[in-house]
């Protein structure tokens, strides 16, 4: 069985306390989950233990999950067009984009536009989607796409639900693991830590080559820090981004995915852990870091291939989750059952500074762990 030892979770605590003391961040919580509750968890700097983070792309997982039912029930196919869910999805040569391609981020429209004018109905987002073009075709590579994918989700949530997103997302995540809302006008009704920006990105590359190991595992910058720090204004947090608005604790990140994997009320299907940690990708290297992708239908896993650190996940092959932005943490482990999340509200802009901590985070808590 596993546990927690009470100096491994000190020796975690204390590193994390060390980021606050060295200025990096001003306010963070950790929190981590094992069968099936929260053993774990603590509040460092400014925030208190119910102070609220913006998640970034850790809310594309959240999003994800919300959709893995209709696969079970076969309302959705991953197989079949985007376009025959969302017809207005299939102009510009779109038509042939799979759900799968759509999910695992191989759909071919990276930096697709979509702004306030149309993400607020589902006919503005629609018409959005009739605009874009491919910028290359579907299922031929593997990029990812920080916003416009998970509109599109979104929209395929919407339209089998017959009501919003949102609270779909609600209603099948948030709510059965006793969480409350994450994404939306409620989530934003708990006004977040304000997000900040510290360090500059280095201007001598070969240090980066040294911390990733190779010039093309240094990630790309796809998403700047203008569009980051438009998070903390209340009418972006109000519109539940579903690829980067989610508001949460530390906490309700570690019971959801404790949620995920122990699916307490039986209303989701048996095998939704299996559709989302299993074998649906290619091998298709990703072009914004140059690693394997390892994505799956709601997320990506850590995988046994030596670049786990290059995914923000621990040295367990089965972890599976979605990071965000800053070096947002969230993730489970099915073979120990932890799961885990670590939330910050400073975004640095030298990669090196979230790619060490988290490294060093994950080493810890894995130390922690007493089997």
């Amino acid at each position: 069985m596993t546990t927690l030892s009470r100096t491994g979770l000190d020796a975690l605590y204390h590193r994390i306390q060390q980021e606050v003391d060295h200025g990096h961040v001003a306010s963070a919580q950790v929190a981590i989950g094992l069968g099936g509750e929260v053993v774990a968890a603590r509040s460092f700097g400014m925030a208190h233990d119910d102070t609220r983070f913006v998640i970034f792309s850790s809310t594309k997982a959240l999003v994800a999950m919300a959709l893995l039912p209709h696969f079970a029930d076969g309302t959705l196919q991953l197989t079949s067009p985007v376009a025959k869910y969302i017809p207005a999805f299939g102009h510009h040569g779109k038509a042939d984009v799979t759900v799968l391609q759509l999910l695992t981020m191989q759909g071919g429209f990276p930096q697709a536009p979509i702004g306030p004018d149309h993400w607020g109905t589902s006919e503005g987002r629609r018409a959005a989607f009739a605009e874009w073009h491919l910028d290359w075709p579907a299922g031929t590579r593997t990029e990812y796409h920080p916003v416009a994918a998970h509109w599109v989700i979104a929209e395929l949530l919407q339209s089998l639900n017959e009501r919003s997103y949102i609270d779909v997302v609600h209603e099948r995540v948030a709510n059965p693991a006793g969480v409350p809302a994450v994404l939306g006008p409620r989530a934003a009704a708990n006004t977040p830590a304000v997000i900040r920006l510290a360090g500059e990105y280095p201007a001598d590359l070969t240090a980066l080559e040294a911390t990733y190991g190779r010039a093309e595992l240094v990630p790309q910058v796809s998403v700047g820090p203008e569009m980051l720090l438009s998070m903390n204004h209340p009418r972006v947090q109000e519109a539940g981004i579903p690829g980067g608005g989610g508001i949460a604790r530390a906490i309700d990140m570690a019971r959801i995915y404790q949620h995920f994997i122990h699916n307490f009320d039986g209303t989701l299907p048996d095998d939704w852990l299996a559709d989302a940690v299993g074998t649906i990708r290619n091998g298709s290297i990703s072009a914004t870091d140059g690693v394997p992708a390892n994505r799956t239908i709601a997320g990506y896993t850590a995988g046994a291939d030596g670049y786990h650190l290059h995914r923000w996940m621990p040295d367990t092959p089965l972890a599976f989750g979605h990071a965000g932005a800053g070096g947002q943490l969230n993730w489970v482990d099915p073979a120990s059952g932890i799961s885990f999340s670590f939330l910050h509200d400073t975004l640095h802009q030298d990669p090196r500074a979230e790619f060490h901590r988290a490294a060093e985070l994950h080493r810890l808590l894995m130390d922690a762990l007493d089997a």
